[in-house]
């Protein structure tokens, strides 16, 4: 709790749409930055439902290089995995404080995927031996006038798309969002697709002020993934403009680390990216031969179903599911569609063969009921028979007694002594 009350106090502001506890550059004349996080932490949730450690004896990521495009890279946690970064971001129009993640979203990202084991946290990323690279596209503060206020200019994410691209990325992961299409993002996304690069993306988060009919670039481009996020109770955490959701996994209150150490709670889409991209340098470390095509098809596979069913609104295919995506056995090729059935009509042969066929049962049942008639006929003629000779053909029932008037009229008295002899006096 301590360390919350002073990141509140550090920030001074409202938390920042984009999920990490970040502070509204408009809200003041000189930037503040993400300080320092908690010395220590429990396991985090997330991990407990992704278990990722559970791959680790099979793949450690370590010949993946994964792009985070983003804020910048910064904490003890990933150091020794930061392989090369650049710094790409516009001119800040608050004062330059010179670090090299003020947002702290980059570095919360970058945590998820790769952050390193220690005796302090329970907290670790995903791939601890991944390579990370690390694009800097936005500086000490969003860029003044975006709508929505932490939109990136689509060029500048273009930049940083490509540079990961030359810098031999395999995974790239774009932590920031651009609500404006361009030709120059759309040929840094095809690039690196075409470059067997699995590109990853954010779907961001739907705010209540944003302007109506905007939509995230490049998570909405054909061949990324489009990742949105769940909290600990396995439901959605936040709408996104999004018009499609690949995938989902854990981005509401999970741990990140923090640019001057430690670690905290973040929430935003770009951790669940981050997630998914951590899986992916697992995946692709563990099989080396898939192309970025079949990685996401073993992604969406293997996903944990959604409440919603698959391909949902909200959810995609469901939740990351990092084990089965390595390890699944997956039937190679892809799913053709049937074609559709053909009633036609029959031959006059095989209407000729049903005729006779219709034909023949009638007379074998005919032939059938005659044969139990006859069966019938002998059984009774056997067994009936001789009682019938015996009895003269005469019915062996009693015949009913029949009432006569006579029988109703008095009889006479009797004599009580008739039946002794008569004396005379």
């Amino acid at each position: 709790m301590y360390a919350k009350r002073s990141l509140r106090t550090l920030l001074a502001a409202a938390v920042g749409s984009l999920g990490i506890l970040l502070v509204d550059p408009s809200a003041a004349h000189a930037q503040q930055c993400v300080g320092t996080g908690q010395a220590t932490s429990p396991v985090p949730w997330a991990q407990q439902v992704l278990t990722p450690e559970r791959l680790w004896p099979l793949t450690s990521g370590s010949k993946q290089r994964v792009a985070v495009v983003g804020t910048g890279v910064s904490s003890p946690l990933l150091d020794g995995g930061i392989a090369a970064s650049v710094d790409l971001s516009p001119p800040s129009r608050t004062a330059a404080t010179g670090k090299p993640d003020c947002l702290g979203l980059g570095t919360a990202v970058a945590g998820v995927i790769g952050a390193k084991e220690t005796s302090e946290h329970g907290f670790h990323g995903v791939a601890p031996k991944t390579q990370l690279l690390s694009a800097k596209v936005v500086g000490d503060s969003f860029p003044q006038g975006s709508q929505p206020h932490d939109s990136v200019a689509p060029d500048t994410l273009a930049a940083g798309i490509n540079w990961a691209v030359d810098q031999g990325a395999t995974i790239i992961t774009v932590a920031a969002v651009s609500y404006q299409d361009s030709l120059a993002l759309r040929q840094a996304t095809n690039r690196a697709l075409d470059a067997d690069v699995v590109v990853i993306a954010a779907a961001g988060r739907a705010e209540q002020n944003d302007p109506p009919g905007i939509t995230p670039f490049p998570a909405s481009y054909a061949g990324v993934l489009s990742v949105g996020m769940i909290g600990e109770d396995g439901m959605v955490a936040a709408d996104t403009h999004a018009p499609r959701v690949d995938l989902v996994a854990p981005g509401a209150e999970v741990t990140a680390a923090y640019p001057d150490g430690g670690v905290g709670p973040a929430s935003g889409t770009e951790l669940a990216a981050g997630y998914v991209a951590g899986t992916v340098a697992l995946l692709r470390d563990y099989r080396p031969q898939l192309s970025n095509e079949e990685v996401v098809q073993r992604l969406v596979a293997t996903a944990s179903p959604a409440p919603e069913g698959v391909g949902s609104r909200n959810y995609g295919h469901g939740l990351i599911n990092p084990y089965q995506a390595a390890v699944a056995n997956l039937v190679d090729g892809h799913p053709t569609k049937l074609a559709p059935a053909d009633p036609g009509l029959a031959a006059a042969e095989e209407l000729a063969r049903e005729a006779s066929w219709q034909q023949s049962n009638s007379l074998a049942y005919g032939l059938a009921a005659a044969g139990v008639s006859a069966a019938v006929v002998m059984t009774a003629v056997v067994v009936f028979g001789p009682r019938g000779r015996r009895r003269r053909w005469r019915a062996g029932i009693a015949e009913a007694p029949v009432d006569r008037p006579e029988d109703e009229l008095p009889e006479p008295p009797a004599d009580l002594f008739d039946d002794r002899p008569k004396t005379t006096v």
